[in-house]
């Protein structure tokens, strides 16, 4: 017996903002949720599967999997990953990116949310393969008339945990090294990201055929030292000037390094415009820097 609930499918749903949209889109009541994942076993899976996410375990390579998957949707998630392992990781995301949306197209999706990027190497020559491969993916998207929905995405709050964490020589003293000089960096937090998506899905009509820039907070990274020390005292934050050509000398080991050195030589040179306005309405609860950090003080010392 049909429980009367839409049909979501959410791709990448055991990465971090795939997780978000997966359990905003099953605690709404509103949906039945496939989640696309190739990590079943992990505890994000587990933790997916008790907020009432169907995972789907799918081979992009793999057409008769990918049909099961999209059989019936409503409205699908689309979230690409970058490979910077595969030397070819931009002809292999879109390519990937474009054969979903091949099958959203087959099978008649009435909403396509996708999380997208500019395209910098078009707008001022610099290449940053993640965010190229998605600007690809979306212009292909509006090629073959999807009903679709682009949600261009910042730096997330959370990547100051792992590939951006600040640096430290003696366990006192750490610098924020984000090569932005002072212009502002837009961020937000990947768990905001859900309730967001879920915003646009149930007002489809005022967003739909439309991209929109979304964030939670601006700031410099000397903002966002100072941010870091007023919470995780008695540890002090400095920002680090630095350029792209410097942070990818120091950031040689990090997969991708001269793409996200590219990506932020591209966000100093053009005005991203992320709409903060926007972005609370759709997420009445979207958090600052500040708030955040306050909320993940506990998290943030453990890796520090």
């Amino acid at each position: 017996m049909s429980s009367g609930k839409r049909v979501a499918v959410v791709f990448g749903a055991t990465g971090n903002q795939g997780g978000s949209v997966a359990r905003a889109l099953a605690w709404s009541g509103q949906f039945r949720v496939r989640g696309v994942s190739r990590d079943l076993d992990s505890q994000r899976a587990k933790e997916l599967i008790r907020d009432g996410v169907d995972l789907m375990d799918l081979d992009l390579n793999n057409r008769s999997g990918l049909s099961l998957v999209m059989n019936g949707a409503d409205v699908c998630f689309v979230n690409t990953a970058t490979d910077f392992d595969d030397p070819n990781c931009l002809e292999t995301e879109i390519a990937q990116g474009c054969l979903i949306a091949d099958y959203c197209k087959h099978e008649g999706v009435g909403h396509v949310v996708f999380s997208s990027q500019l395209n910098c190497y078009k707008i001022c020559g610099v290449m940053a393969r993640h965010l190229v491969a998605k600007a690809e993916i979306e212009n292909y998207m509006r090629s073959i008339g999807l009903p679709l929905t682009a949600l261009i995405m910042p730096i997330y709050f959370e990547d100051f945990l792992n590939i951006f964490k600040p640096t430290t020589r003696d366990g006192r003293t750490y610098e924020v090294e984000l090569p932005m000089g002072t212009t502002p960096l837009d961020t937000m937090s990947v768990d905001d990201v859900g309730t967001a998506v879920l915003r646009a899905v149930q007002q489809r009509d005022r967003f739909l055929n439309k991209t929109i820039t979304v964030c939670g907070d601006k700031l410099t990274t000397r903002e966002i030292a100072q941010v870091f020390t007023r919470y995780l005292r008695p540890k002090v934050f400095k920002d680090k000037q630095i350029t792209a050509h410097e942070w990818v000398h120091t950031h040689g080991d990090l997969k991708g390094c001269s793409d996200w050195a590219n990506m932020f030589q591209f966000q100093q040179r053009v005005d991203q415009k992320y709409n903060l306005a926007t972005t609370k309405e759709l997420n009445e609860g979207l958090r600052s820097f500040d708030a955040w950090v306050a909320d993940n003080a506990s998290r943030l010392n453990a890796v520090l």
